[in-house]
This record gives C-alpha cells, structure tokens and sequence, in this order.
C-alpha cells in the first residue's frame, strides 16, 4: 500500500485525552485466600513495573475481589461488625507507592459475612463496612488519593459469580445502594459507577447471549427506584461500565460499544451523557489462553490500534457514546510456565528454579542427581505490550490533523489494518522547567489475528509551526518489531524458549527490553521540514516520532529511588519522575557505588532506557551491596541533578 501523509502543526483539531491508561487483574480462587497473590513477592514485582511506565503510562488497576482482603475480628448483636483491614491496608500501600489508583471493585465477602441483602441487617452493615473503607483510606493517604479511584460495583453481576452469594434483584439493588450512601458519608467526591458488566446484544445479530437482568434493574433503579436509605427518587450513577471484547477482531471492540449505547441511550436516555467505561476491552477473552500473537509486537500493535480507532472515530460519534472516559486493557495478570509471554500480560514471568525443589534427573532407571541446591526467584521481562504502553505516554494534549491520501486503486479507512495519530503537546512554563513544545506522530501496521498482513509504504511530510521561542529541535523515532523491543522473538528463537534462562541470556533480554530508538537533528523553520519522507511500515509494527523543542533548563531531578529485591544478587531499582517536566528524556543513568562517596558511582546501564526501572543482575551479593542514584538526561545530553543516593546492604 501507498499512504501520502501531511502532518501540520498549526493545524489543531480537539483534544486528546489518554483514555487507556488502565489495567487490571483477578487472584485466582479460592478468593478469600487472595491476599496470598495480591501481596506475594510476584505482585510486588509486577506492580512495581506498571508503576514504573513513564509519565504515568499507566494511572488506574482494577481489582476484583478486594474485599476478601478484609476479615471479621468481632461481632455484636448491638452494631455493626468489626474488622481486621491488615491485608488490604498493604495492598493500598503497595498501590500508593506505585503511584497507582484502584479500579476499586466493592466486591468479595468478608469472612463469608454476608448472605442475604434482603436482610436490612446486613445491607446497613455493607453500608457501613464501605464508609470505613472509604474514611480509612482517605485518612490514611489523604482525599486527593482516593478522588483517583474507581469505585465500581460487583463485577459481571449477570454472570452471576458471587462465590457462595445469592443476589436476588432487589438485594442486588439495595447492594447498590448501601455502596453509594457508605461511599458519600466517606466523602462526597468518591465516584461509583457499573455495572461492568458483559451482557450484550451481538452488534451483528442482535442476539442476547446472556442475560442482563441485573444491568437493566440496576440502571432503572438509578433513573427511577427508591434509595433505599432516604427514600428518594433517583440513585446517583458516576460512569456507566461494560466489557466489551474483540472476539480476536480489532474493530469488534467499537462496534460493540456503539451497539451498547444505542440500547443505552433507547432505553435510559436520562444516561446518555454519563461516562463510559470499557474496563475490560481485550481484543480476545480469556487472559490465560496462549496466543503466540500475544507474545509479541502484534499484540501491542492491535492494542495501539484500538486505541486509535477510538481517538479518530468517537468524534464523529454525536449520538452514541457521546462522552468516552475510559478503555482498559485488563493485561496485569501473573503469567507462568510454559506460557511466559504467550499470555495476555504486560510483562512475561519467569519463576526460576520453581518447578521442583528436588528435582531428580534419571538416567538408566537410577537417580543420578537428587538435590538442586538453586535459588528460588521471579524475575520479570517486559513485552512489547507494555513497551508499548510507554511510548503512548508520549502522546500530547491536542490531536492535529492529517491529510492523508491513498495510491489509486486502493482504500484505507480508521478499519484498516494502517493506523496513524497525530497529536501536539504546548508548554504551560518553559522558563522555569524543562516543559517544551512537541509534536508526535504514532503509526501502526497491524492485523488482526489470523489476516493476511500487508505492508505500507508511507511518504509522510512534517509542515512545522515552531513558536518562536524555540531554540532547536530534535526527532526521536521509537520502533517496535520483531528486530527491535520484542524480547519474545529472542528468547524463543536464539534461547530456544529457555525455561530458566541464564545471567547472560536476561542480559541480552534486558537490551530488546526498549524500542529501538534514532535520534535526528531537525532545523527550527516555518514550513515543510528536511525530514527523511519515506518510511516502510512493516506489519505489525509500531513506530512513534517524537519531536521535541529544545528545553531551556535540564531534567528536574528524580525523586523516591527505592529498592526491590529479586533474589541474591539481583536488585530492582525503581524511581520517580513525577517532578519531571519534559517528556524528551533520552535515557536515565542508573548509578552505583560501594559506598556514598560521590566520586565513586558509575552507572550501571549500558543501554538506553526511559521506563522508571532498571534490574541489576549480578551473580553475588556483595555485587549489589551499596548505594544506587539515578539522573535523567534529554534529548540534547543536558544531565538533570542526581537523585538522593539510597543504600542497599
């Protein structure tokens, strides 16, 4: 295919709001055992790397079955139980850290408390379970926190998983009603939405695969029932969710949407303009089913393709849909042997040395090897998935507009598997922070599972408008393909799908970790830029250009560096770049020394990275004993101030 593009700066369409900084995981059952998953040594890991995404790439994990954190202390027939928060309290702190807002399902059963919410009793205890856990929090880490949360009902109600529960409609109702009214005596800013449910019409056959009782009580209830609690017409309802998947097709996942909110806006047009969450918007149900496509750059390459068609399509959407908040890829689950990457993940799991803790080797019917006297430990690689998710984060404010022409004989739409976005980012402060102008160009090839695959052979031209304080310009161009930030292909190919792979093979992991990356200098002029035109889009591939005005001050400096330790002598270092204004870093420089003097440290990294995690993986303790320090540095080698050295012993 032929794609001539005309990208113009001063050309400024809307706005463009990151609406898929989103993700999500369920702990396996039995869920009341699930603070063993959601507190292990992996989740810490994991969490710690969505955490690390640049620029907050990732803002929000939704959580099923929170409240089986929670545990009955004591019970008195004169008020309402108490409980034991301990386990939840550590999930909050977890979460906090990462400077990570919940998704928060008010869903699970504390200690198998509830049975019935028919029975007043227990409905006037589930409102006051969720005014503690609201208060709680919001003391403990403050309301500008909490105000970031989803607070959301059970998930798929009509699916019926309640884990021992029976919720008749009425007592799904009044379950409702005591989240909001505990909610709202919490705070009145705490936000409630639902049902995340996934009960829909096919947008092709209009056939009902599942019921939706629930759904359509629930929405009724919050238009036209009776709170519960103050007799008064009307329950407030803060966003509206739903699933709705891809079937393995893309495109599928809009389609649905719209199909939904045509019987949305039919059937409670009072609801029309809520918002509207797709909270779990895969292109493929599922999370544990491997898919070779899953793996590699093609999965993050679809997902940038549903990102895109929403940004481009949803505008012309004036009936339906009519304000599109969130899409949420639910992709933070653990992945595990012999599906590392395969797996619908961020990040692939390697559990090394795990499969036995004496494991026997045979040979002639006789055990020759008894004892494997190894370390047990997790360690993560990142998938071009979550690659994927850091390059997003570089997209701006505003969408411009592109002028895009197609060869004769042939057809492209927002459907195809060729997908472009062009956004502008304009600076609030450039005289005291490193904040500048940018513009960047995301393009993607990508098919869904199982199509044909057709490259692009795309000319595209950059007409630039820099503002006049601009001093110098570079364009950074990040790609990911099966050559460059696919560490699936590697490990598959050259390590033969290692199970434990070795220090050296994780070394040259950790390289394909990042997207590929070419750095060009661009002259500060009005009009079409001297910017190489012809570019081969493979399929997949994704490719982002980044265009940068020089700041007129270095990187602000890295705040709260900490330590995670992986096993002996592997440790994770983790950092912040909330105090960061320009989004044009070239790399961090991660530095160690075995003591704190300052003429000592020497940096770790050998190659380029911009998430906010780096792993040192050495084969001794003593290797790692010391004191660590991270700096950013920008596109134009200017060094921010190092951060406070932490000690590691």
């Amino acid at each position: 295919m032929g794609v001539s593009i005309v990208l113009n700066t001063s050309d400024i369409r809307g706005n463009m709001k990151h609406f898929w900084r989103s993700t999500g995981f369920c702990p396996p059952q039995p869920h009341q055992h699930s603070g063993s998953f959601d507190l292990s040594d992996d989740m810490v890991q994991n969490l710690a790397y969505i955490g690390a995404l640049p620029f907050r790439g990732i803002t929000q994990v939704r959580v099923h079955w929170l409240l089986d954190l929670i545990k009955v202390s004591k019970i008195t027939s004169l008020k309402s139980p108490e409980y034991n928060f301990s386990l939840l309290d550590s999930l909050v702190k977890l979460m906090f850290q990462n400077n990570l807002a919940f998704g928060f399902e008010l869903m699970g059963n504390p200690s198998d408390l509830f049975s019935d919410f028919e029975n007043k009793t227990q409905v006037f205890w589930f409102r006051d379970l969720v005014n503690v856990i609201g208060t709680r929090y919001i003391e403990m880490y403050g309301l500008s926190y909490v105000k970031e949360w989803n607070f959301e009902t059970w998930n798929e109600p009509d699916c019926h998983d309640f884990d021992r529960m029976k919720f008749t409609v009425q007592g799904f109702l009044n379950y409702y009603d005591a989240c909001s009214e505990g909610l709202k005596a919490a705070h009145p800013s705490l936000v409630l939405g639902g049902p995340g449910d996934a009960c829909w019409p096919d947008p092709v056959t209009g056939k009902v695969t599942r019921s939706r009782v629930l759904f359509d009580a629930l929405l009724n209830h919050t238009v036209r029932g009776i709170n519960f609690f103050t007799g008064e017409k009307g329950i407030r309802l803060d966003f509206i969710s739903l699933h709705e998947k891809g079937d393995g097709k893309g495109f599928n996942i809009l389609e649905k949407e719209i199909s939904a909110s045509k019987y949305l806006n039919q059937k409670f047009p009072e609801l029309a303009n809520k918002p509207f969450y797709n909270d779990e918007a895969d292109p493929l149900v599922g999370w544990s089913r491997p898919k070779e496509w899953r793996a590699s750059v093609e999965y993050a390459a679809l997902i940038a393709k549903v990102i895109v068609q929403h940004q481009n399509i949803l505008p012309m959407q004036k009936t339906y849909l009519r304000n599109y908040a969130l899409l949420s890829n639910d992709n933070a689950f653990l992945s595990y042997y012999p599906n590392q990457f395969t797996q619908r993940t961020l990040l692939a799991r390697f559990q090394i040395n795990s499969t036995s803790a004496t494991e026997a080797i045979k040979e002639g019917g006789k055990i020759i090897n008894a004892e494997l006297d190894q370390q047990r430990y997790v360690t993560f690689v990142r998938k071009p998935a979550y690659i994927l998710m850091g390059m997003l984060a570089l997209l701006g404010e505003k969408q411009i507009f592109l002028n895009i022409s197609i060869k004769e004989n042939q057809s492209w739409s927002n459907s195809s598997s060729l997908g472009m976005l062009g956004t502008i980012h304009e600076p609030k402060d450039i005289a005291h922070t490193s904040d500048s102008w940018q513009v960047t160009m995301l393009m993607y090839g990508a098919s869904d599972p199982g199509d044909n695959k057709t490259m692009a052979n795309v000319d595209l031209r950059w007409y630039l408008d820099p503002p006049e304080h601009v001093s110098g310009l570079k364009l950074m161009v990040y790609m990911i393909w099966y050559d460059w930030g696919d560490p699936y292909i590697m490990w598959k190919i050259l390590f033969n799908s290692a199970k434990y792979p070795t220090l050296a093979q994780f070394a040259k992991l950790r390289e394909a970790e990042n997207p590929a990356g070419l750095l060009v200098d661009v002259p500060v002029a009005k009009g079409f830029a001297p910017i190489p035109r012809i570019i081969q889009l493979m399929n997949p591939h994704v490719m982002l250009l980044h265009l940068c005005a020089k700041p007129t001050v270095a990187p602000e400096k890295v705040t709260d560096v900490r330590l995670i330790n992986i096993t002996a002598g592997q440790v994770m270092v983790v950092w912040s770049d909330k105090n960061i204004f320009t989004k044009c870093i070239l790399t961090y420089s991660v530095e160690w020394s075995p003591s704190s003097s300052k003429d000592t440290f020497k940096r770790l990294n050998k190659y380029n990275i911009v998430v906010n995690l780096f792993v040192h993986e050495t084969d001794s303790e003593e290797k790692v004993k010391g004191f660590y320090r991270v700096r950013a540095i920008d596109y134009w080698g200017q060094k921010g101030s190092v951060s406070d050295a932490v000690p590691y012993k």
